[in-house]
């Protein structure tokens, strides 16, 4: 029983805003984790679909993983599907069935694939064989090399969901969420990792080898640490309300926050930054660490790093009515730019008084 799988990481990645194909999952990149796994499944023959970021791609699988095959689809933005198509046109005609796989569901086990191709070969390679879990259908199906034309021939209509829906179909019951898992958002990243019981913040450690690999001044690093600092004296103003924070998370997320202060967008090119060193969840903190959207009253990591973030300033706390007025006078002739000020601090004083509601805070 010959099974080849086809690697779809050909997308935009415009929810995660980085290219996820490339993005860390342990020590390898999701494309390769896919390939590995693959590989130690058994699988024959191995297919990597690319379309944006082609050249960035396909330099960095000849590098890690030069036995995976890639093919190009020009049409990648048309989506997922046409992507698939150009993946199967690329199949060997000796197989008996072929995988398809986004390179971002690279949580998937070799022994979960495996169990597929169990029972695909009791199906007698008839039958699209597909994981569950929990009522829904995951991750990648086998599909009987014989439907390969009837793909190539297909309208479209509904993706490869639509084309396999009318399909023989065997359901295999997983025992875990891996099949469910994707990377389409940070947050689902960070999901992921944590399943696969890997960090989604860097510790004091990987902070400083991060400072170091981009040359981080060293004022940039004081303010971090002094912002660390006061978030985790804030945040036990809020533990006495049953309220759950993740203090390790913060720290990491404040010491890093300011990480590309140089850049024009700081806290875009930092939560971006982040991801591609593959932690997520301190990456959601540092891409809201200047404007916090929509505010309703909840104090979590996020607030509290913004909130810090306002309070210390030029090395010392500093009252948000002091910081305002200086703000008011540097920006008296651009109203665009003051109105965003007038906002941040805004919301940072309705942060510090549903604090002052559980303690007595003089800031």
């Amino acid at each position: 029983m010959l099974t080849s799988m086809i690697i779809l990481a050909a997308g935009l990645s415009e929810r995660m805003g980085v290219f996820k194909p490339m993005l860390p999952v342990g020590s390898q990149s999701a494309a390769v984790r896919c390939i590995r796994t693959a590989q130690a499944a058994g699988v024959h023959d191995i297919i990597v679909v690319t379309g944006n970021n082609r050249d960035e791609l396909v330099e960095h699988l000849r590098n890690e993983a030069p036995e995976a095959r890639t093919v190009h689809n020009n049409d990648y933005n048309d989506g997922m599907f046409s992507s698939t198509c150009v993946g199967a046109a690329a199949l060997s005609d000796n197989i008996d069935g072929f995988f398809v796989l986004p390179s971002d569901c690279c949580a998937i086990s070799a022994d979960t694939l495996k169990t597929l191709e169990k029972h695909f070969t009791i199906s007698g390679a008839q039958a699209v064989t597909r994981p569950k879990f929990d009522g829904r259908r995951g991750h990648p199906p086998l599909i009987p090399i014989q439907h390969r034309e009837g793909l190539l021939a297909y309208s479209g209509d509904g993706g490869l969901k639509g084309f396999l829906s009318p399909l023989p179909t065997v359901e295999v019951e997983l025992d875990n969420r891996e099949s469910l898992l994707d990377m389409d958002t940070p947050a689902d990243y960070a999901e992921l990792l944590v399943h696969l019981g890997l960090p989604t913040y860097p510790d004091a450690e990987q902070c400083a080898a991060l400072f170091a690999k981009h040359r981080t001044p060293y004022d940039i690093i004081k303010h971090g640490e002094d912002v660390a600092a006061l978030a985790s004296e804030l945040a036990q103003s809020i533990s006495q309300q049953g309220k759950s924070i993740d203090l390790d998370l913060l720290k990491s997320a404040c010491r890093v926050h300011d990480i590309c202060r140089m850049h024009r967008q700081h806290a875009k090119a930092g939560m971006e930054l982040l991801l591609k060193e593959g932690f997520p969840a301190a990456a959601v903190l540092i891409g809201t660490h200047m404007d916090l959207p929509d505010y309703v009253g909840e104090v979590g990591e996020a607030e509290l790093l913004f909130l810090a973030d306002k309070l210390w300033r030029r090395g010392k706390l500093t009252p948000l009515g002091d910081t305002l007025r200086e703000l008011e006078a540097t920006y008296a002739n651009d109203p665009q730019a003051l109105a965003g000020a007038r906002q941040r601090l805004h919301t940072a004083q309705a942060i510090l008084g549903t604090l002052d509601k559980s303690q007595n805070l003089e800031f």
